[in-house]
């Protein structure tokens, strides 16, 4: 039997061969930088904080936060599940007081990063309150969430304090007891989160 190949189809059969040994295998993605937020917490015995894990990978992206694992050097830890590529976590705190640590990092090691915690049977004094985002822009009818942050003298943060909110103008921005507020009619206000002799605002803007 006689067998004829023409030079167009050895050489198609070579790119096709080609293209099969060139083609990219899967990317890895992998993770440059892990966050702990809030770093540094004073917290009294037993009690309870929440902070958040956000991860920097290769591509310059948020994401990954399923390959994280954490340790620590006292109290428990306990994972709130992962919410828009950000792990939630809540920490209790010994019954001892003492400085403890929350370890964060990848199943490698590398990269990492921490939070501390100082817990004390005493009651710390607040020293300041900041309200996150300090400024809002949304349309009548929506709704958002502020959040009021305690420290202490040294800037660390301060859990478990009553909150007062306050609307300058009910009539254009209300809000409850947890921060939510709802725009009502076209207009600005300020709201208010007061702590005792410390309070802190947030300007807000309402859109038809």
């Amino acid at each position: 039997m006689n067998y004829k190949f023409t030079l167009g189809a050895m050489l198609s059969a070579g790119l096709a061969f080609g293209c099969g040994i060139g083609s990219a295998g899967p990317s890895v993605v992998r993770i440059d930088n892990i966050s702990v937020t809030p770093p540094r917490f004073t917290l009294l015995t037993a009690q309870a904080a929440e902070l958040e894990i956000t991860v920097t990978t290769s591509r310059g992206e948020n994401g990954g936060v399923e390959q994280l694992v954490w340790s620590t050097t006292g109290g428990v830890v306990s994972s709130n599940g992962i919410i828009g590529n950000v792990r939630r976590i809540t920490y209790q705190a010994p019954v001892t007081p003492g400085t403890y640590f929350l370890i964060v990092t990848t199943v490698t090691g590398a990269p990492a990063d921490t939070a501390s915690f100082t817990v004390t049977n005493t009651v710390v004094p607040v020293s300041g309150i900041a309200v996150s985002p300090n400024n809002v822009t949304f349309a009548v009818g929506d709704t958002s969430r502020l959040r009021a942050t305690l420290t202490d003298s040294t800037g660390a943060v301060l859990v478990g304090r009553p909150i007062t909110w306050t609307s300058s103008d009910n009539g254009i921005v209300t809000v409850v007891a947890t921060g939510q507020i709802r725009g009502m009619a076209s207009g600005s206000a300020t709201i208010t989160a007061t702590q005792e002799t410390h309070s802190a605002g947030a300007a807000v803007t309402v859109n038809p």
